[in-house]
């Protein structure tokens, strides 16, 4: 007998409603919910595709150790008796001796995700890593050093009358029609005013399915996204196409941003992404007379070197236009959970630091792109134990040969996952987790991300192996194994919460979380299958956090890194430019894949010299790839598109001796490098 079941999607941040027929204890069909409030039916082939995921085969079922070359499965009370004795050991002999990477699937595990923050602050360790740094680690830490905490602010799509796009499209890997965040409600308001006269301009290297319906498509160069910002806030200042009301009112360091911007005019910003100087000037005109105007950065904005900077200067351009933590602009949309006031106890400068190079921590994380670092460099504090939970540093982060190595190093290496990656290939002991459809779960702590202030319970739709656990339950048995004391360089406060989090049964704290935020309890939650929707965020909160409640447009933090700042230089012998952010149909990342994807190649645009299916070699600084070549018109002339995950190691080109100085992000966008026939 076939059941349906109601639920949501974990495979990204979307988190699309969907119902599930389930007979003989097997998912026989997905598909979107029609009946959820918030993506009315709305689900991509990735989604679709996770119904064999909890059967695939190989997925570890049972908890393992090496024992020389071989794997030997053991009972649970062995494993946990066993490495809690192994951190013991390392904690006792080694300060700082033991670190957790929390990988992306605790993004969407909100208990998996509560608990790892508190094992590592329960432990006393500030060796907290995760991919952040790959994403929006450097968006964030722009708004914190604006507004004064690293919120997340939504563009508000759905009211602006001029939206300016910047970097890839989710369209094409069929999660359209903008990007995450923004994908359900928000979208369909703001097509249906497009119609009305919303004006869409897509700033992107490649000529996307978006960008070709936009009204304007300005192709730069790729990576070159920073110095268009740059351009169109320098663009917008130095011609008065300003809100001088709100600057005087709102904002502190306008004389220091004129210093600061004044060596990136139109012209020379223009030059360097190859495009005619109208394209930029012409676009701070329109969004500076806009009644409402919002810029919406993709990923790609985040991902190089300059993120943090790309960042700062598009929130300095809506802040010089009055669209800052205002409607149809950029807003803080809170969420279902108020998370402000207690991000704004988490500022990074006086978070820890890596040990190696001293990069801050963000939201508790350091930076995975430190983490082989942290474990190769001897001295006081070198990391020699690693527990991995749902995450493949392998696979997720750059230098894939330096993360090898390091891997190999560890004393200690526990892997908490449900699928048999890389990193666990090389694992001590591979401890199997619940998938996503085998757990109870709320959707509760990211909803800051979304237009609308809804959630959803869900029960499990599968009954989990016997033999399999849940990340929080593991966490919580390994930190009581490993009796750590309170002694670490975190603030006594913050230890001591960690240490009840650790412990606690977090379904107490979520009945309580709930409570407070005047919440249906959990079981009632359950009992609206659909999910609940109480409507829109509230877009006119204004709640920056900074001593003197003022917008800060030039930042401490950023005053070396943006004086320093000099344009980038040729390299005849890496005339190509290389991408792996762009997503690609079928898949994100190396985890959730549609079954029989089409592999992606090498892209390259016709004019490049080469013929379609022709192998070549690719080759950066960090490495060298090769593979087949895919044509494809819609690519910039000297843009190479390689996207992360999939067959073609883009990791390999991708090094860490190029990071954000503040944020640790890798240069993932405009890579220089060069093409050669095999």
């Amino acid at each position: 007998m076939s059941e349906t079941i109601p639920s949501y999607c974990r495979a990204c941040e979307g988190f699309c409603g969907v119902q599930l027929k389930v007979q003989g204890g097997r998912i026989t069909e997905i598909d979107g919910d029609p009946l959820n409030p918030f993506s009315a039916g709305h689900l991509c082939p990735v989604g679709q595709a996770t119904i064999e995921e909890p059967h695939a085969e190989g997925r570890p079922l049972r908890p393992r150790k090496r024992v020389g070359t071989e794997w030997q499965e053991v009972e649970w009370d062995q494993a946990i008796s066993e490495i809690g004795a192994s951190m013991a050991k390392l904690r006792r002999e080694h300060t700082r001796g033991i670190g957790l990477y929390a990988g992306p699937e605790l993004a969407f595990d909100h208990r998996g995700a509560i608990r790892a923050a508190a094992w590592a602050l329960g432990s006393g360790t500030p060796n907290l890593f995760s991919p952040l740094a790959m994403y929006g680690a450097s968006r964030l830490r722009a708004v914190e050093s604006i507004v004064g905490a690293a919120v997340p602010l939504t563009s508000d799509v759905g009211r602006a009358h001029y939206t300016v796009l910047i970097g890839s499209d989710q369209q094409e890997a069929r999660w359209g029609p903008l990007q995450s965040g923004t994908i359900h409600t928000q979208a369909q308001d703001y097509f249906r005013k497009r119609r009305q006269g919303t004006k869409l301009i897509v700033v992107d290297p490649r000529a996307t399915p978006t960008a070709l319906d936009a009204d304007e498509h300005i192709q730069i160069k790729p990576g070159t996204e920073p110095w268009y910002l740059l351009g169109l806030a320098h663009a917008t200042l130095f011609n008065n196409w300003t809100d001088a009301q709100y600057l005087r009112d709102y904002c502190t360091g306008v004389d220091d941003l004129r210093e600061w911007l004044a060596p990136w005019t139109p012209q020379v910003c223009a030059d360097i992404c190859g495009i005619d100087v109208g394209e930029l000037s012409g676009v701070g005109l329109k969004f500076g007379r806009a009644a409402m105007a919002t810029i919406l950065p993709s990923a790609t904005v985040c991902q190089s070197h300059m993120g943090t900077v790309a960042s700062w200067a598009w929130l300095v351009t809506s802040a010089l236009t009055a669209n800052l933590l205002r409607p149809g602009g950029h807003y803080e949309s809170g969420g279902l959970i108020d998370m402000h006031p207690v991000l704004a106890t988490l500022p990074s400068e006086r978070a820890p630091k890596s040990r190696v190079s001293g990069m801050e921590s963000l939201l508790l994380q350091l930076p995975g792109t430190v983490l082989a670092e942290e474990i190769l460099t001897t001295g006081e504090g070198q990391l020699k134990g690693l527990i991995v939970v749902g995450g493949c540093p392998l696979q997720e982060l750059p230098g894939r040969k330096e993360m090898d190595r390091a891997l190999e190093a560890l004393e200690l290496l526990v892997v908490l996952d449900n699928v048999d990656s890389e990193t666990a290939a090389k694992a001590d002991w591979v401890l199997p987790t619940e998938h996503f459809w085998e757990r109870g779960d709320l959707h509760l702590l990211d909803n800051a991300l979304l237009p609308s202030v809804s959630t959803q319970a869900t029960a499990p739709v599968l009954q989990a192996p016997e033999s399999v656990r849940s990340i929080e339950w593991i966490l919580k048995e390994l930190f009581s194994a490993a009796k750590p004391s309170l002694r670490g360089e975190w603030g006594r406060h913050l230890r001591l919460t960690g240490r009840m989090g650790a412990t606690a049964n977090l379904d107490d704290w979520v009945a309580r979380i709930l409570d407070w935020s005047g919440l249906p309890d959990e079981a009632t939650l359950r009992g609206m299958p659909h999910g609940m929707d109480e409507g829109e965020t509230d877009r006119s909160q204004w709640r920056p956090t900074q001593e003197d409640e003022r917008l800060h447009l030039a930042p401490d933090v950023l005053r070396s890194v943006v004086m320093g700042l000099k344009a980038p230089t040729e390299d005849a012998a890496k005339p190509f430019r290389l991408l792996t952010a762009a997503r690609w149909p079928g898949g994100w990342g190396w985890r959730h894949r549609v079954e029989g994807a089409e592999e992606p190649g090498i892209i390259l645009h016709p004019e490049a010299g080469f013929a379609d299916g022709q192998t070549v070699r690719v080759k950066t600084s960090a490495g060298e790839v090769q593979g087949p070549v895919r044509l494809d018109a819609s690519q910039h002339p000297i843009g190479v598109t390689i996207p992360w995950g999939w067959a073609i190691p883009a990791g390999e080109l991708v090094g860490t001796d190029h990071l954000d100085p503040i944020t640790g992000a890798p240069e993932q966008s405009g890579l220089p490098c060069s093409v050669q026939a095999v």
